[in-house]
């Protein structure tokens, strides 16, 4: 069958190449991958250093959605021709985290795409318990995005808003957008999205979302704005950015007692993170992190078939598997690209 596959980190160690078509086990299940989403920042892990999880050779792809293709013997969650999604997350079940029922923070964990053959591919083996059924509402497209959807779920969990509140939401890649739109459907009086690039800030407004154009060069004039917009400031903030600048920004946007959650990961030198605690001291302000998700596949299929996350206005472009680099180079190298997509197989 055709994959992606890299040997080593690194685009010389990656090629389209064949590898053997797996085999089924009782307990698994073999999907025809019809769609999978590149993640920017794995996937340009693979293409150069690799990544803090990744084991080679591997094929990459942990956002995918497609068709049951074969069943194990003891198989009797799903069947062929079943329209699914999975959880790419494999917890270990034997460490001390997965032992007191705590699998998101497995030492072992998991994961296909990063350290077990993903989803850039015609057939994926995955555990029968993974999968989940997709409603005929929602495309192969659109649930490809699963597993982004669920990574924000789970970092809605950590920041608990509530009823009332006034949100920000710092961003608007491909989880920025996906985070506004679950905090305007958690009871929130207002969000608003401040980015830096108007194209993304364009599929909010069309969404009904409150969005300030960022500058990067000069952030005192993005925060004038929001503070004549928002006197006493934000209950709620959510940085989706990775830059260290919106660290040192955010506090001063905070009403008292507010809580912020750093989503974004900060790829600059982390040395030079210096972590402004007088400022949360002086406001009692809460800081919130959220690892990744595991077991959010649920909530998360149910938030794109109800409409809370609307998956397909993210979609950038879209490529055969063959056009994979191609299409890896256009989401690096285009500003305004959200999220592009492969297609292993294509529709009869």
């Amino acid at each position: 069958m055709k994959a992606l596959l890299y040997t080593e980190a690194g685009r010389e160690n990656g090629k389209i190449t064949d590898i053997p078509y797996p085999v089924c086990g009782d307990h698994q299940v073999i999907v025809k991958v019809m769609c999978c989403g590149i993640c920017i920042g794995v996937e340009q892990g693979h293409d150069t250093t690799g990544t803090s999880m990744s084991v080679y050779p591997v094929v990459p792809g942990h956002e995918f959605a497609g068709y049951v293709y074969e069943t194990g013997a003891k198989v009797k969650s799903c069947k062929v021709g079943d329209r699914v999604t999975v959880d790419n997350t494999v917890p270990c079940q034997t460490c001390y985290y997965c032992k007191r029922h705590d699998p998101i923070h497995c030492r072992n964990l998991g994961s296909l795409g990063h350290n077990i053959n993903g989803g850039m591919a015609e057939y994926v083996l995955v555990s029968a318990e993974k999968v989940y059924h997709i409603p005929d509402n929602i495309s192969f497209e659109e649930a490809s995005m699963t597993e982004p959807v669920a990574c924000c779920v789970h970092a809605m969990d950590q920041i608990d808003i509530r009823c009332g509140d006034e949100v920000l939401v710092m961003g608007a890649g491909p989880q920025g957008l996906i985070l506004a739109q679950l905090a305007r459907n958690s009871g929130a009086a207002r969000v608003i999205v401040c980015a830096s690039t108007q194209c993304k800030l364009d599929i909010l407004e069309k969404l009904g979302i409150e969005t300030v154009l960022m500058d990067r060069q000069d952030y005192s004039k993005h925060e004038k704005i929001l503070k004549e917009k928002f006197p006493l400031g934000f209950d709620r903030a959510i940085d989706a950015t990775g830059a260290s600048e919106v660290v040192y920004s955010l506090p001063k946007l905070m009403k008292m007692g507010g809580k912020i959650l750093g989503y974004g990961y900060y790829h600059e030198e982390h040395a030079d993170l210096r972590f402004p605690f007088s400022d949360f001291w002086d406001r009692e302000l809460s800081y919130v992190t959220p690892l990744s998700q595991v077991g959010d596949f649920d909530r998360a299929v149910l938030a794109i078939a109800e409409g809370k996350v609307n998956t397909k206005v993210l979609i950038s472009d879209e490529f055969s598997l063959d056009d994979y680099f191609k299409a890896l180079d256009f989401n690096i190298q285009d500003r305004n690209a959200v999220k592009v997509l492969i297609h292993p197989n294509r529709e009869e």
